[in-house]
C-alpha cells in the first residue's frame, strides 16, 4: 500500500489491493446467496432449511454492508476525509479513514512502507483529524 499526495490533482491517492477485496466480497456473497437459495428449495422442512435461511440473511447483510458502508475509491480530497481512526477488534488494531459521507476506507498499514507514526504525521500535514 502506498499513500501519496498528488499536488497536480490536489488529492490524496491510496494505492492498494482493495479493489480485489471488493470483487471477492461480491463474488462470495452472490455464491453464498445462490447456494443458500438452492438449499432452501431442496430441503424444505428440515434443519438444513433453517440453516440455509440464516445463511442467506447473513450473506445479504454482509453484501449490504460492503456496498453501503465501505469506500473503495483511490483518490480523496482532504475535505472528503473526516478523520483517521484506530479500532481494536479481538486484540488486533485496524486502521481506517472515516469519510464525510458516512463510509469508511480500510487501510492496510502493515503493508505500508511507513510506520503508523509517519502516517499520523501525514494526516496532520493535510489537516486530517486523528481519533483513537
Amino acid at each position: 500500500m502506498k499513500v501519496l499526495y498528488r499536488e497536480d490533482l490536489g488529492k490524496i491517492q491510496l494505492i492498494d489491493d482493495i479493489k480485489s477485496q471488493l470483487s471477492n466480497a461480491k463474488t462470495f456473497s452472490v455464491l453464498i446467496i445462490l447456494s443458500s437459495a438452492l438449499n432452501i428449495f431442496n430441503n424444505q422442512g428440515n434443519i438444513l432449511f433453517y440453516m440455509s435461511l440464516a445463511l442467506i440473511i447473513c450473506a445479504i447483510g454482509y453484501a449490504y454492508y460492503m456496498l453501503t458502508k465501505k469506500s473503495y475509491k483511490e483518490f480523496y480530497t482532504s475535505k472528503e476525509i473526516k478523520s483517521f481512526k484506530t479500532t481494536k477488534i479481538l486484540n488486533v488494531k485496524k486502521y481506517k479513514l472515516q469519510l464525510a459521507n458516512g463510509k469508511h476506507r480500510d487501510l492496510n498499514l502493515y503493508k505500508l512502507n511507513k510506520t503508523v507514526k509517519e502516517f499520523v504525521n501525514f494526516c496532520k500535514e493535510h489537516n486530517i483529524k486523528i481519533e483513537d
